[in-house]
Formats: structure tokens, sequence, C-alpha cells
């Protein structure tokens, strides 16, 4: 337990110092997960949980991507 705590405050200072290249991750990220779509339903590679958990992290990445202008929007 208290290892993971510690594996997320770290995760969380290590997402700190990435802000300033968030423009050039970004591109990064969509061709994981273009290239994890592929794989998933295209080549129909792996059990189908995988398309489960493929899902999840498009929405996870979508949530994280857009909470910046989410919270500026708020912040009004």
């Amino acid at each position: 337990m208290l290892f993971s705590a510690g594996a997320g405050l770290a995760g969380g200072s290590l997402a700190v110092r990435l802000t300033a290249y968030r423009m050039y991750l970004f591109p990064v990220s969509l061709a994981a997960l273009a290239v994890g779509f592929y794989l998933s339903y295209a080549k129909r590679m792996g059990p189908s949980w995988n398309r489960v958990v493929l899902w999840v992290a498009t929405a996870l990445t979508a949530l994280v991507w857009s909470l910046p202008y989410l919270i500026a929007a708020l912040r009004g």
C-alpha cells in the first residue's frame, strides 16, 4: 500500500515536469492508441478483454488531455 502511494506521488511529480512537452506527447499518445486499435480490431490479436482495457485507456487519455481546458472553463 505504501509503495503504491509513493508511486502515485512520483508519477504526479513527473507529470508536472512533462507539462512543457504536452504538445509533443499528444501525437505520441494518439499514435499508441491507434496502433492498439489496429492490433485489437483489424488484426484480432489477443483476448477480447484487451478491447475493454483499450477503451478504458482511451477514455482516461481523453480525460487527462482535456483536464486543463475543463479546469480553465470552470474557473471562468
